[in-house]
């Protein structure tokens, strides 16, 4: 009777376990998925790309804009990591012909995530190197700033507004929350693995510590 009991009690602390393995698995399930259509899309695309370049035509802007709309740049929660995987999947099938693909590719990517919008300015003392970037209305204290694989990437949400035309002819407006991501490289001679980031009067400033310095605390 102790024994039913027991195995009684027990259930009852497992059932909820259970159920979180189990929406952490369809969670999980559902990123491969979306990683699949992803691989799927590209395999699809190396194909085009393929044809293009054995017929000797350049890569354009509106060959990458047809795969990477600007809702790709919206929902995907690290774009630059992304672009980066598709560009090593499509290398590792184009072979000695991927220099073609990369420069084209290299350039749309810096200008579709460039930080120009931002103003950047670099200064530098003798002991850091400094950034400073405009900050979007009411964003300064919400820009995120992440520093990986020598670059910052920034990202930041905008409130935009859309104007419709309505079947009777009126006008009517509504509002968005739109997410922006900008990345830009490290400038020369900053230690990325040794800034703070500040943020007052519409601005946000990155201050790295010099490469090679060795009597300041690491920032991060």
């Amino acid at each position: 009777m102790n024994t039913i009991r027991l195995a009684a009690v027990l259930a009852v602390f497992a059932a909820p376990a259970m159920a979180q393995d189990r929406q952490q698995e369809a969670a999980a399930q559902e990123a491969d998925q979306i990683s699949r259509d992803m691989i799927r899309n590209v395999d699809a695309w190396i194909g085009d790309i393929t044809r293009k370049l054995d017929s000797d035509k350049p890569m354009t802007a509106k060959d990458f804009d047809s795969v990477f709309g600007e809702s790709f740049f919206t929902d995907s929660q690290d774009p630059i990591g992304d672009l980066e995987k598709v560009q090593q999947r499509v290398n590792a099938r184009l072979g000695d012909r991927k220099g073609k693909f990369d420069e084209p590719y290299g350039k749309w990517m810096g200008g579709k995530l460039s930080a120009a919008d931002l103003n950047p300015e670099v200064s530098r003392d003798a002991g850091h190197v400094t950034v400073d970037l405009d900050a979007p209305k009411d964003a300064e204290d919400a820009m995120k700033v992440d520093i990986a694989g020598g670059l910052i990437k920034m990202s930041y949400t905008r409130q935009e507004s859309r104007r419709v035309t309505n079947a009777d002819g009126s006008v009517s407006s509504s509002s968005f929350s739109r997410t922006l991501r900008r990345a830009m490289a490290v400038p020369k001679g900053a230690d990325p693995a040794r800034y703070r980031v500040s943020a007052e009067k519409n601005r946000v400033r990155i201050i790295f510590d010099r490469l090679g310095k060795k009597d300041a605390e690491a920032s991060k």
